[in-house]
């Protein structure tokens, strides 16, 4: 089972009438369930869809002024890079040490540490990638770049 919960004063409940559906699921199961039962259980704040959103907008901001990361997924790599989110890998062929980027996935990475993230990557675009720009128009810029996806 997948789904998405929220907390309310009466207990959870999904947050669309699929996740709820599935949740109730769920709750008869475990209630037949016997003493012994075993259960694999893996859970996760989700991120915040608008948060996740103002990402994507920062990497098409860095994708559109600049001529080494030109594209949102070279820009993602560049962020991944120099926030330091990546996995050293010994290479195979030379035996150098590579740094490899770690997946962002909504699966990968809860939202507390995704904001994390995001702030280090705020922060390096403007120290490292976008220097020209201070924070205060990266983010009016960012909000703009939002508003037009709208």
């Amino acid at each position: 089972m997948k789904a998405v919960l929220i907390k309310t004063d009466k207990g959870l409940r999904g947050s669309t009438p699929a996740d709820h559906d599935a949740w109730l699921k769920f709750k008869r199961r475990l209630d037949r369930m016997t003493p012994g039962t075993w259960l694999r259980l893996e859970w996760a704040r989700p991120r915040h869809g608008a948060h996740h959103r103002k990402l994507f907008a920062l990497l098409a901001l860095v994708a559109d002024n600049s001529e080494t990361y030109d594209t949102p997924e070279k820009a993602l790599v560049a962020v991944k890079l120099v926030t330091g989110y990546v996995d050293p890998v010994i290479d195979p062929i030379t035996g150098e040490l590579v740094q490899v980027p770690r997946s962002i996935a909504y699966e990968s990475m809860e939202q507390d540490d995704f904001e994390r993230f995001y702030e280090a990557a705020i922060d390096g675009v403007l120290r490292h990638i976008l220097p020209q720009l201070d924070r205060e128009t990266a983010d009016r810029l960012l909000e703009q770049i939002i508003l037009g996806w709208g």
